[in-house]
C-alpha cells in the first residue's frame, strides 16, 4: 500500500474541518436556524415589519416589547397594547391583552385586528439568522430588533 505524504493528510484534514464548520454555522441555504433561549428574548424591544407576508403600514410604528417579568406591551400601530406572554422553548403564548381604544384610519384599525388576531393565535418563536424574530402560529409576524 503506497503512503500518503503527511503534507496531503494535513490538507485532507483542513479540508474536513472547513467543512465541518460551515456546515455547524448553518451558512447553507437551506438551513433552519435554532430559536435562542427564552432569556434572550426576556428584555427586548422589537419593531413589526410584517404581517402575515404582508408590510406594515408605511409610519405606523407598532412595536412588541418582552419584559423580564412576563410581561409584553407595545403599540398595534394605533392603540397601545399590554399583557402577558409565556415561553416553553420554542413555544410562546399570550395572554389576554388590553389596549387603549382609540379610533384610528381604516387601514390602521385593519392592522390591528390583524396583530391582535396573530398574537392571540402565536405558537412558536424563533429568531432567524438575520436578526428577525418569527413569531409563528395562525399568522406570522415578523419583527426586527428596535433600535431604542
Amino acid at each position: 500500500m503506497p503512503t500518503i505524504p503527511v503534507s496531503i493528510r494535513v490538507l485532507a484534514g483542513l479540508a474536513i474541518l472547513v467543512v465541518a464548520a460551515c456546515d455547524a454555522t448553518g451558512s447553507g441555504s437551506n438551513a433552519t436556524p435554532e430559536p435562542t433561549s427564552a432569556a434572550e428574548l426576556a428584555g427586548t424591544s422589537w419593531t413589526l415589519v410584517s404581517i402575515g407576508g404582508a408590510p406594515v403600514v408605511e409610519g405606523s410604528g407598532p412595536h412588541l416589547t418582552f419584559a423580564a417579568n412576563g410581561n409584553a406591551s407595545g403599540s398595534t400601530g394605533c392603540n397601545s397594547m399590554s399583557g402577558t406572554y409565556a415561553t416553553d422553548g420554542a413555544a410562546l403564548t399570550f395572554g389576554p391583552l388590553a389596549t387603549t381604544r382609540m379610533a384610528c384610519e381604516a387601514n390602521l384599525m385593519n392592522q390591528e385586528t390583524a396583530v391582535l388576531q396573530a398574537l392571540a393565535g402565536a405558537s412558536g418563536w424563533e429568531i432567524d439568522a438575520d436578526g428577525l424574530l418569527h413569531l409563528t402560529g395562525e399568522t406570522e409576524l415578523v419583527l426586527q430588533p428596535s433600535l431604542t
